[in-house]
């Protein structure tokens, strides 16, 4: 078992704005550091205030998922008297699961690197004795991520914990991308866990661009593959996520039955989709009141939504994320719809 991490150090200048610093191992191109860099260092324009929580992104640009750490410290010589930095951990999407489930404990020991490496930083060290310290510090993640896979791998089901074997893979028969869209809190997280992992998350962890996760379905005697792009529903976040839009299949547009607001916004979630699929006629799109268990505090009627639904000529769904209603039936039901259209020849 292998567990590959890459690590970049990115500050920004007002010269040259963002920039990598220093980074381990030797050989991570050029690009990939580049557009790390631009990307995590960006984060700070998006945010009035700056989160000390260790975030994770996806980098479609290069097939890599981060662990993002954003910094910041006092600076006298840099204008607006600060410093701003990012540290970003690197890893493949396979091994996303391990990575997830012990954020907490990884940001624990990504903390206490940072008290030591930082103060190298702000004494101006050499690059030379800043990348040991990263080789260092990469090896001890490493070694902590692979005991903890294999705790895992020991105690838990593989078929759970881990979705597929490299061998079931060469069984799937068809993979689509589903984008899942809509306002900041409606649920689009708790809504991918639930049909994942059957798992509903209670406290609300914004998404910071995509959160990439996938699921295996076995209907009509086919092995299908959904690849479920859960995206930010911050308008601070729209340059970032029209990125992750390319290649879809199928979208899932959600609001909140508690929340008008969310609602009103479905037509600017659509305009905003077809505005960036020069095939969206054939795209499968279905909308979502989420949170329908809430029955005392629901502002949309199902009127409304199904009259908004038919002017916009898509599918309509009430769920509920944290009870499971409908949750499945939206996925099952957008692989009936691909295969009545044609779209999926089994």
């Amino acid at each position: 078992m292998e567990i590959a991490l890459q690590i970049i150090f990115s500050l920004f200048d007002e010269k040259i704005g963002p920039f990598t610093w220093v980074f381990y191992p030797k050989d991570i191109p050029k690009y990939t550091r580049s557009t790390v860099s631009s990307v995590t260092i960006d984060l700070f324009t998006y945010s009035k205030k700056i989160s000390d929580e260790l975030i994770i992104m996806s980098f479609p640009q290069i097939k890599k998922k981060g662990l993002i750490k954003l910094l910041e410290w006092k600076d006298q010589n840099r204008r607006g008297g600060r410093r701003e930095a990012t540290l970003s951990i690197l890893f493949e999407e396979k091994d996303d699961s391990i990575l997830y489930k012990y954020k907490d404990d990884i940001e624990e020991q990504i903390n206490e690197f940072l008290i030591d490496f930082l103060q190298l930083v702000k004494n101006n060290e050499i690059k030379e004795k800043l990348r040991k310290k990263l080789n260092t510090f990469l090896k001890i993640l490493q070694s902590f991520l692979l005991k903890l896979a294999s705790q895992e791998l020991q105690f838990v089901d593989s078929s759970k914990q881990f979705p597929m074997t490299q061998e079931q893979t060469k069984d799937v028969e068809f993979a689509f991308k589903t984008i899942i869209i809509g306002d900041p809190g409606v649920g689009k997280t708790s809504m991918i866990l639930q049909f994942t992992n059957k798992a509903f998350r209670r406290s609300y962890i914004p998404t910071i661009g995509a959160n990439i996760s996938e699921k295996i379905v076995f209907l009509h005697d086919t092995i299908f593959q959904m690849i479920l792009w859960d995206l930010a529903g911050q308008s601070k976040f729209q340059k970032i996520r029209s990125l992750y839009y390319n290649g879809a299949q199928c979208v899932i547009m959600v609001f909140d039955l508690t929340n008008p607001e969310s609602f009103e916004n479905m037509k600017n979630w659509y305009s905003d989709v077809k505005s960036a699929f020069s095939n969206f006629d054939d795209l499968e799109v279905v909308m979502c009141g989420n949170k329908c268990d809430l029955t005392d505090e629901i502002q949309i009627s199902q009127e409304s939504a199904l009259s908004l639904a038919t002017e916009l000529n898509i599918g309509y769904l009430e769920t509920s994320a944290r009870i499971g209603k409908n949750i499945d039936k939206i996925f099952i039901d957008m692989i009936n719809n691909m295969i009545s259209k044609n779209i999926i020849e089994l």
